[in-house]
């Protein structure tokens, strides 16, 4: 080959270089050149004496969920870290006006930032980003997108009605503050956390957010490390336990209500108990499935649920007292003065009931009546005119005045009861007077006769004055047997009527109960737990603005 040809291929190849030079974009340039020679193993500062300062923002976008059980709080945030390299400085006037260029994360250093309340299992806490904005002055930007589960301690105390405080704390793993320093990105705005994308939650509101930076040190090393930690106060949306669990409580609590209402005949006052006592159970171990199991504290709700359950236990136990006492007059017994005193004159006053035995003591029937042990020969009385005739009789006579006497001396507590016929002293009613000089015995021989006489008490009624005046040869004649069996009737009235004011008493104790348990532990507690959270957040935020 000659000269001249050697020549002409020198100046081809030498062309050649120069076009594919000038086919090289300039972030490829940049990029070569900024990182021949880098290192990212180490601290990007010449001096290393030199604190490498590092911006840290937070971006709250989304409370996912709070775990109570497993005590998790899931959040959606994007964090923002910024420091400066001074390894990666370039002049942009040299490489077409390029002020910032992409690069891949793995290829610069990195901060290790760790989240310390990690709670998740498929995490290791460290941040990971795919890639970093690098600026022309060494500024070095990291987005990363993540989605954090960290631990947080829930107080269950005031459950539904609770507030708590989650905190999300960020810092170094391995290097001290001699060597990394964090600040937080808007510490010159109201919010430490921006908030402009932020989507409210079903479950819980979000009150504040506030920022306290820690200087911890390990137990490996004597020096300070410095962290970042945002406090999350947030507070429950009570709505849906209102609605699924706090109403239809109050509607099994009315229900209960109705078990004084119902007649002890009816025999269902026990059966409605029970039943409400076992709806209270089954929301008990709805609300035991949604707190943690914990021993620290009981939630309100379940205080709330322990003391309606413990009120209907009570309120069967008192329906078997009640139908205990209303059956107690079929043996023949009255009851004692003290009870007749407190049911029948004090209570029955404080209630505005009045009581007419006589009248209780008509509807009345008997077993031992319905056998015929109370038929007798000479009068018959199997129509309800008949009976209606005796007891007209028996009013006509001393028998209703002798009762009269015996409710005003145990209104007054003055005196003493009537002695029973027989053995037996006050416990059964006075039976009529008795004219022992003028008993007549019928012709069958099992029906006795007396005439009534003047007892010479001042309290007479008007039907006994009248028939007296009109002459005692007028006077009717009654059926001693029957009379037995009316003072047994009355009995039966008088324990039937201590019976309905002990139920009437009861209700209006559950009933203010009820009242004052709904009020106390559903309004006044809440409403203090809620007064005392407020007046911590705005001493927080105040303190966070002063500063």
């Amino acid at each position: 080959m000659s000269t001249h040809g050697i020549l002409i291929v020198y100046s081809a190849l030498v062309s050649l270089k120069g076009a594919s030079s000038m086919l090289v974009p300039d972030e490829q340039r940049l990029y070569e050149n900024v990182m021949l020679g880098y290192e990212k193993s180490v601290r990007p500062v010449i001096n290393a004496s030199t604190v490498l300062s590092v911006t840290f923002g937070l971006k709250l976008n989304q409370i996912i969920d709070l775990d109570e059980r497993h005590q998790v709080l899931t959040t959606n945030v994007f964090i923002d870290q910024a420091w400066k390299d001074e390894n990666l400085r370039w002049d942009p006037a040299n490489y077409s006006q390029i002020r910032s260029i992409r690069v891949p994360s793995k290829r610069v250093w990195l901060p290790d930032t760790f989240i310390y309340n990690n709670a998740d299992d498929g995490s290791t806490g460290f941040m990971q980003g795919t890639y970093v904005l690098l600026n022309y002055d060494g500024i070095v930007v990291w987005p990363v997108p993540v989605k954090l589960k960290s631990s947080c301690k829930v107080d269950i105390t005031y459950f539904p009605f609770d507030d708590q405080e989650c905190i999300l704390r960020f810092g170094s793993w391995i290097y001290s503050g001699s060597w990394i320093d964090y600040h937080s990105l808007h510490n010159n705005t109201s919010s430490p956390v921006d908030l402009t994308a932020y989507v409210n939650n079903s479950e819980w509101d979000l009150l504040s957010v506030t920022l306290k930076k820690n200087i911890r040190t390990h137990s490996c090393c004597a020096d300070p490390h410095p962290d970042i930690t945002y406090v999350l106060h947030i507070r429950r949306k009570t709505f849906y336990y209102i609605f699924n669990i706090i109403v239809p409580c109050v509607m099994l609590s009315a229900l209960t209500l109705l078990t004084f209402w119902l007649p002890p005949t009816s025999g269902e006052k026990i059966t409605l108990g029970l039943s409400v006592f076992l709806a209270f159970s089954m929301f008990m171990l709805l609300i035991a499935e949604e707190v943690p199991a914990t021993s620290e504290s009981v939630p309100l709700i379940g205080i709330y649920l322990c003391v309606v359950m413990t009120m209907t236990s009570l309120s069967v136990i008192m329906a078997v007292i009640v139908i205990n006492l209303y059956n107690r007059g079929h043996k023949t017994k009255r009851a004692p003065v003290w009870l007749r005193v407190v049911t029948l004159v004090w209570l029955s006053k404080i209630m505005f009931l009045k009581h007419d035995l006589f009248k209780f003591a008509k509807d009345v029937v008997l077993d031992d009546e319905r056998k015929g042990a109370y038929a007798c020969k000479k009068h018959s009385f199997t129509s309800k005119q008949n009976d209606d005739v005796l007891y007209q009789e028996l009013e006509t006579l001393s028998l209703e005045n002798q009762f009269m006497q015996n409710r005003v001396k145990v209104g007054k507590a003055e005196g003493s009861i009537s002695e029973a016929r027989g053995n037996e002293s006050g416990d059964e009613y006075q039976p009529l007077n008795e004219r022992t000089d003028k008993a007549d015995i019928s012709e069958d021989g099992d029906c006795e006769i007396s005439d009534s006489e003047e007892t010479g008490d001042n309290n007479n009624t008007t039907k006994e004055k009248m028939l007296l005046e009109t002459g005692k040869s007028r006077a009717p004649e009654v059926c001693r047997t029957r009379s037995s069996l009316f003072q047994r009737k009355l009995i039966v009235a008088e324990w039937q009527q201590i019976a309905s004011v002990i139920d009437r008493v009861l209700f209006w104790f559950y009933f203010l109960s009820t009242v004052v348990s709904y009020i106390l532990i559903l309004v006044v507690v809440p409403n203090y737990n809620y007064k005392k959270w407020n007046e911590e957040l705005w001493s927080e935020q105040y303190n966070y603005h002063s500063v």
